[in-house]
This record gives C-alpha cells, structure tokens and sequence, in this order.
C-alpha cells in the first residue's frame, strides 16, 4: 500500500524546491513517519530542533527512531559522513542518557534516505540497515520502510 496522495503532495513541493533548497524537509518526514508510527498504536513522534524522535507515547522518553535530517545539496559524500557524525555525537551526548539498548537512525538529505543502527555500548559506528535510497516517499521505499518499521515495533 503506497503512502496517501497527502504525503506525496508534500514530497512533491518539497522536490520542487530543488537541491539548493534551504527549507527543511521535516514536514514530509513527519508525515511519512506518522504513517508508520501513529498515535492509535501508541507512538508519538516529537520533533526537536535538531532531529525528529518517535517514542512510545507517556514513557520515559527513550527514543525507538531518530531521524536527523539535511538539505538536498548535502547529498555527496561529504555530506553523508557529515549526518552520520552528528549521529555519533548525538548518541555521546544528549541522548546518552534516554537511548535503548540500540538506536536506529534515519538520515535524511533531502528525499534520499537510509537506515543505520548504532549500538549504545562501545563504539558508536553506524551499521547501515538500509542503504541511501532515493524519495522517501516512493512505493518502493513504502515497501522498503515496511522492514525498518517492523524492527521499530520489536524494540522493547
């Protein structure tokens, strides 16, 4: 099942920014991750000014799926070493203390997409789950998210 006509029209505004688009992307991912992860389940997604957490709704805030999230002219190899530093940042530092046991990540440049894991104790090396992927929005990445969403919901 594709995402709704909703969800596209927004990807649709979002690519036709171009890739020196300054305007984040957060809405499209929002409501991609909304799709996956709703209310009605028990999610909350809860975005922050540097990333976007989905959580178990009223729980201590122990993120199941962060998505950090770049511009489309990021998209070159600097710019996906870059998302992937700031993830390991992230994990030494404010998000330390409320991580499960391991955290998956979504990176974000522009529509492209990937999914790594990094494991709370140790090094924080990113593990790719899902490689760089084009428009999150697509029925294949649909199909493709269906994987990672499912991992999502085994965390414990």
């Amino acid at each position: 099942m594709p995402y709704n006509a909703t969800i596209k029209q927004e990807a649709q505004y979002a690519h036709s920014l171009g890739k020196d688009a300054v305007e984040d992307f957060h809405a499209t991912y929002t409501s991609v991750l909304s799709e996956w992860f709703p209310t009605s389940r028990g999610y909350v997604i809860d975005p922050q000014p540097e990333y976007i957490v989905v959580r178990h709704a009223g729980e201590v805030r122990s993120p199941l799926l962060i998505a950090e999230l770049k511009r489309p002219s990021k998209y070159n190899d600097a710019g996906k070493e870059e998302v992937k530093d700031e993830l390991v940042q992230y994990m030494g530092g404010p998000l330390r203390p409320h991580t499960v046991q391991h955290d998956l990540w979504t990176c974000g440049i522009g529509l492209k997409w990937t999914v790594c894991k990094m494991v709370k104790s140790g090094s924080h090396d990113p593990e790719d789950i899902e490689n760089w992927t084009d428009d999150i929005t697509s029925d294949a990445s649909y199909a493709k998210f269906s994987r990672i969403a499912e991992l999502v919901y085994n965390i414990s």
